[in-house]
Order: structure tokens, then C-alpha cells, then sequence
């Protein structure tokens, strides 16, 4: 998904199937990314994304979301956390440490 002012490309969301095998595709999916450019953070463009992502959710009928947001990133982790989102308890070993987050 993308968000544009103006006709201009201002951010993108990106999802799919989780990336974990343990987790069933036909109910969950995975928010993979967003991204807001740097000059305009804080006017709402993410969240707007992060409700497409939620309301893609509600009108397929899935039931989970998940995500995975580097513990270094501290102003991602905020922002979901803002969102609603909690961590699940799941690290994946990589070389900057991941937590994954659920929600419903």
C-alpha cells in the first residue's frame, strides 16, 4: 500500500504471509514494513498505513497479525507499541536481535 500527498509518494506499507512457518498463513498475516519519509514523521502517515494494515485484517476474516521490529529500532517499537501491538516472546537469532510482535 502506499500513501501519497499531493501525488506525491510520502510512504509505503508492505505485508504478506508471516515469515515463520509455525504460523498459519490462512489466518494471520505479516506487516513487513512502513515507512514514512524522514521529513514529515509525526503528521500521521504511518498510522494511516498501520490502520490499512489493521482493516486488511478485519475484511479478510484473519485473525493475527504479527510483525518484527528490531529491538534497537526504539521508534518502531514505540509506535506499535503505541498501536496496540505486544511483544510475543519470539527473538529471531539474526545479527541485530529481532522481537516479534502479535496482535489481534
Amino acid at each position: 500500500m502506499c500513501a501519497d500527498r499531493e501525488g506525491e509518494l510520502v510512504g509505503i506499507l508492505s505485508m504478506g504471509p508471516p515469515h515463520e512457518a509455525d504460523i498459519d498463513a490462512a489466518t494471520a498475516r505479516q506487516l513487513y514494513q512502513i515507512h514514512v519519509r524522514p521529513g514529515i514523521w509525526g503528521q500521521g502517515i504511518g498510522s494511516a498505513l498501520h490502520a490499512e494494515f489493521v482493516r486488511f485484517l478485519r475484511d479478510a476474516s484473519l485473525v493475527t497479525g504479527v510483525l518484527e521490529a528490531w529491538e534497537r529500532n526504539s521508534r518502531a517499537q514505540a509506535f506499535y507499541a503505541r498501536h496496540g501491538w505486544k511483544p510475543d516472546g519470539h527473538h529471531r537469532p539474526v545479527q541485530a536481535t529481532g522481537t516479534t510482535f502479535a496482535c489481534v
